[in-house]
Order: C-alpha cells, then structure tokens, then sequence
C-alpha cells in the first residue's frame, strides 16, 4: 500500500491477495495442507499465520480510525517468535476452520478499510501492519505456489 491510495485501491488489492491465495492453495487435499514442508511450516499454518495478521490489522486499523496510532509494536525478533506460536498453538484446529477463520478475519478488515475515514488510511499512519497486508498475503501465496511446483503437486 501506498501513501494516498484510495479505499477502492485497498479494497482491490485485498480481492486480488484473496484471489492469489486461493489459486495457490486450490485442488489441495487436508493431507496436503497439513504437510510440514514449508520450512517447518504446513499450507494450513501459513493460512493461520495469515489469519493472525489479519486479526491484529482489524484491531490496528479500528484504533487508527478512531483518531489513534498504531499500538502493535513490530520489534526485531519477537515477530518471529509470535508467529511460530500461533502456528503451533492453531496447528490443531481443522482444516474447514482455518479457512473459516481465514475469511472471516479478512471480511473483518475488509469492513475496517471500508468504514475507516479516508485520511486515516495513510501509510504513515498504519506503520508495519497497513490496512490489509495484500503483499503480504501474495507472498504468502508465492511461497506455497513454489512449495508446490518443487513438490510435483
């Protein structure tokens, strides 16, 4: 995202991250999705680590529209550590709820973009989590997408 992009820019790039996604995990079997071959990663733990950010971006962006900063701090290393336990700690859950849990979390921000007034969604305002994380969903996406071609699959 960029500094002055528009709520219907937002709201585009979070279709077209949507959309990546799911080509990327598409025709996958539970068994698929639930392989550790990601490095210590499975599909299904990278759409939790996405869900996770999406929850948080929700909370961020509620905050910064109603006159706030940010107040998740993005601090070297403990990023890290809060990803790989949240994939650990929703590695469990099943599948058809990872994927609930998916879109629900982006709905949730896709509603937080579109009832965010317009000078809020700046950039420099949003700091690290921005508003909807489509590269970061997309580079998500990319890694699976590579996962599979190496994988045959």
């Amino acid at each position: 995202m960029r500094a002055g992009t528009t709520r219907d820019e937002l709201l585009f790039e979070m279709d077209v991250a949507r959309d990546r996604v799911g080509e990327a995990i598409g025709g996958l079997g539970e068994e698929q999705m639930a392989q550790q071959e990601i490095d210590g990663w499975s599909v299904k733990d990278h759409l939790t680590h996405r869900t996770l950010w999406h929850e948080l971006r929700f909370f961020e962006l509620s905050r910064i529209a109603r006159g706030g900063r940010a107040g998740f701090p993005v601090i070297n290393g403990a990023v890290d550590q809060i990803n790989n336990l949240f994939a650990t700690n929703r590695r469990s859950l099943p599948l058809e709820q990872v994927l609930s849990d998916l879109d629900f979390a982006r709905e949730m921000v896709r509603q937080a973009v579109a009832n965010c007034p317009e000078d809020r969604l700046d950039l420099r305002l949003l700091q690290e989590l921005g508003p909807n994380g489509a590269g970061h969903d997309i580079a998500h996406a990319d890694v699976i997408t590579a996962w599979r071609q190496r994988a045959g699959i």
